[in-house]
């Protein structure tokens, strides 16, 4: 550690040692990609607590032999310690040579959980008790203070036979939408006694996505539009009548089922096949009502278009700057949920910048 370094470390005593532990590894290793073998320089290798406490009960034996001769004292304190020395071999053999590799990242929506898979290869030997873990991100942290919650899915341990692959699913909470990072991934091993450490970094630029929560009750549709001008929604033309569904509110007078409503079955509104060219959903972020901010207009919009998925509508997509044109269909659907995971307010950007300059 160089002078600059050690006054830094000094001078920060809230990151302290620490943070500059973690700015060297990110400046040797900035970023990972394809196969990772794990090597000599990757590994690192501390005692454990249990390790700590089984090298003072050693040396107090050995202080106890020294004092009154206890030739089987000696012999027992060395053998132990050459128990102790030849765990540190076994425990970075555990981890020597095995080859780590980035998979996929998946897709969510805030407040649920994102998945990441890398690959683990166990090479020529088997691997025993490999705890596989990603790095907590400060949100993480504070939630995991205020509430109990399970760290199986972020944290795993596994065992791997010899020359065999095996897929390990991480999973991080989500708490805004956007590009996630799934961070350092930590690998590390105490086996076989738990008496030593070994542990290895490992970044990969793998990314997931989190679309923006739906809001739990949204409104219904926006009425359809017809490309020929006007509304779309009342022309039925020669659309073949599918069924009926249940009235719903802003429903035209036309497509509602008088016969059902005069008999007092109820309020039901016709359905139609066919000449889905002549009307569709247009969903405009700049149509929201303005009492709305971004964030509940994004989630009114991704709320609109599950609903345009599930009954199979068509619909076109208007954010500021950005169009998304008339299609139906999942790969429609996840693009349009794109575009409003990655929707940037430069206007709300902007005057935040120039009121925190104020």
């Amino acid at each position: 550690m160089t002078s600059p370094d050690i006054a830094v470390a000094l001078s920060a005593p809230e990151h302290g040692l620490r943070h500059w532990w973690h700015r060297q590894i990110l400046r040797r290793y900035p970023d990972d990609e394809g196969t990772v073998t794990l090597r000599h320089r990757r590994i690192y290798l501390l005692p454990t607590k249990r390790g700590l406490a089984f090298l003072f009960t050693v040396t107090l034996m050995l202080l106890t032999s020294l004092n009154y001769a206890i030739s089987l004292g000696f012999v027992i304190t060395f053998l132990w310690l050459g128990v102790f020395a030849a765990t540190l071999t076994h425990t970075f053999r555990n981890l020597y040579g095995m080859k780590i590799s980035a998979i996929s990242a998946g897709h969510t929506f805030a407040g649920g959980s994102l998945a990441f898979t890398v690959s683990i290869d166990s090479g020529d030997h088997e691997r025993e008790r490999v705890q596989l873990s990603v790095e907590k991100t400060p949100a993480e942290k504070a939630s995991s203070k205020s509430e109990t919650s399970s760290e199986e899915t972020s944290s795993q341990c596994f065992d791997l036979l010899s020359a065999s692959t095996r897929l390990i699913t991480l999973t991080r909470p989500t708490y805004r939408r956007g590009r996630l990072p799934m961070g350092r991934l930590t690998v590390a091993t105490e086996a076989p006694l738990g008496l030593w450490r070994a542990w290895a970094y490992v970044h990969f630029s793998l990314e997931g996505l989190v679309f923006p929560a739906p809001e739990v009750a949204p409104p219904s549709l926006p009425q359809g539009v017809d490309p020929q001008g006007g509304t779309g929604m009342g022309r039925v033309g020669n659309d073949d009548l599918a069924g009926l569904r249940e009235y719903q509110r802003g429903d035209p007078l036309q497509r509602v089922a008088w016969k059902t409503v005069a008999r007092g079955v109820g309020w039901y509104t016709k359905a139609f096949e066919g000449g889905e060219g002549r009307h569709f959903v247009h969903l405009d972020y700049n149509q929201m009502p303005s009492a709305l901010d971004t964030e509940m207009r994004l989630s009114r919009l991704t709320a609109w278009t599950l609903l345009c998925e599930r009954e199979g509508k068509p619909f076109a997509l208007t954010l500021p700057q950005v169009v998304l044109p008339l299609c139906k269909g999942v790969s429609h659907s996840e693009e349009a949920l794109t575009l409003l995971a990655l929707f940037r307010n430069d206007r709300a950007e902007v005057s935040a910048e120039t009121g925190g300059r104020r």
